[in-house]
């Protein structure tokens, strides 16, 4: 599937992807701005409370009623953060126009603009009532990231190889936060985010370019939508703290301890491909290093694998660990480390790694907005690689070019969740 990029009138940029296999139209709607402490709450407030009413449909209610005249038509936001940017994302979900022989599609691109553009206000501001709610509702979720305890272990990771800097930043933001937020901040904080934020529409359909193109210009109208350089924040590389490495314990009422490494890759120039399949090595699958070595062999923890962020540069590595076993348990995890480096890999390991990969790639085919988050993914990175381009660039990684990402991971930062 092509990613073909339209930018339309320097003010939205259009990712159109042909594609006849879906029977549903697929839309989605980013608003990225950078990822900052004063305003990560009010970001994080804008989708929820514009979900709540358009000017033309000012309730939940009658949101869901049009949904269900669109046969069943889904729609909703959310927020996200991908290196040092901060996504208010927006999507809807509709059928085809030729199994319903109605205009579906445009219907779906209006609705979706007035859910961004157009919403419900109350003498000149956004509603107070839908902005108190959905406080109280961010309030609920920012106290409820304790309850995961592997989540919350690995926002305590990042915060802490961040120091506070901009991908450190809780992506649903602070509840010191929530009783200085004003109708007023939020209509002010959303008409700048309109202003200059970098928008990218994404659309999986079977119509035509054209088609599309004159539609997102019908609809996507706002005084606020002017022109503006589409460009990202650039990829994190604010750690600063290399060769040194730093150990955080913390207590809690808990019965498994969850152990976090924090490992900086130290150059940003390192092909990405060859970092995913270094990381798929040491700890993706059950044929990875972490899973047979130190789960399987050594019996050392409840779960554990090793996850890649390329638009942070840094790998984690997650575990659930018995808690009178960490000293272990790290000792072993950095065998692993060491043994990537000395080059003791096996070709079944090798290949194992890429087949993982390849067959994660292929799943994204299946559904439309993995298809989509993977292309969002690649534009905060400046690529625009498809998916079975990406599937040749992982079958071509030597296990040499592996083994030299080796000599560019640092342990950052330690971090152990324990009991009281």
């Amino acid at each position: 599937m092509k990613n073909e990029i339209i930018d339309i009138n320097n003010k939205i940029r259009l990712h159109y992807l042909k594609e006849d296999k879906y029977k549903s139209n697929f839309i989605s709607v980013f608003l990225t701005v950078p990822l900052e402490r004063e305003n990560v709450t009010m970001n994080a407030l804008i989708p929820a409370v514009l979900r709540r009413g358009t000017k033309r449909l000012k309730t939940m209610k009658n949101l869901e009623i049009e949904m269900e005249n669109m046969y069943g038509s889904t729609i909703d936001c959310g927020v996200d953060k991908s290196g040092n940017n901060h996504i208010l994302k927006f999507y809807i979900e509709s059928i085809k126009d030729e199994y319903v022989k109605e205009n579906i599609f445009e219907k779906s691109i209006q609705n979706i603009s007035e859910l961004i553009l157009d919403p419900l206000l109350v003498d000149g501001i956004i509603n107070k009532e839908y902005v108190e709610q959905e406080k109280n509702t961010l309030k609920t979720i920012i106290e409820d990231k304790i309850n995961d305890k592997l989540s919350y272990s690995t926002q305590r990771c990042i915060e802490e190889m961040y120091d506070n800097k901009s991908y450190g930043i809780y992506v649903y933001g602070y509840t010191e936060d929530l009783d200085k937020i004003s109708c007023e901040d939020i209509y002010n904080q959303y008409k700048k985010v309109l202003s200059t934020a970098k928008i990218d529409i994404f659309v999986i359909t079977n119509k035509e370019k054209d088609e599309v193109i004159n539609c997102i210009d019908r609809y996507f109208v706002s005084d606020y939508l002017n022109d503006r350089h589409q460009v990202y924040e650039p990829k994190s590389s604010n750690i600063v703290n290399y060769h040194n490495e730093k150990n955080i314990n913390e207590q809690m009422d808990v019965v498994q301890g969850k152990l976090i490494m924090g490992l900086n890759i130290t150059n940003k120039d390192l092909d990405l491909y060859d970092v995913t399949i270094y990381n798929a090595i040491l700890g993706v699958g059950c044929n990875s290093k972490i899973f047979k070595n130190v789960r399987e062999r050594e019996h050392l923890v409840y779960s554990a694998g090793s996850s890649y962020i390329p638009a942070a540069n840094i790998l984690l590595i997650k575990a659930g660990i018995e808690i009178n076993k960490y000293d272990k348990a790290l000792s072993v995890i950095k065998q692993q480390l060491d043994d990537i480096k000395n080059g003791r890999i096996t070709q079944r390991e090798f290949r194992d790694a890429k087949q993982v990969i390849i067959g994660s790639y292929k799943t994204l085919i299946d559904e439309q907005a993995k298809t989509i988050n993977y292309y969002m993914n690649q534009e905060i990175l400046s690529r625009n690689i498809n998916i079975e381009d990406a599937i040749e660039k992982i079958q071509e990684v030597k296990l040499e070019d592996v083994i030299n990402v080796s000599n560019y991971i640092d342990i950052d930062t330690i971090y152990f969740l324990k009991n009281i």
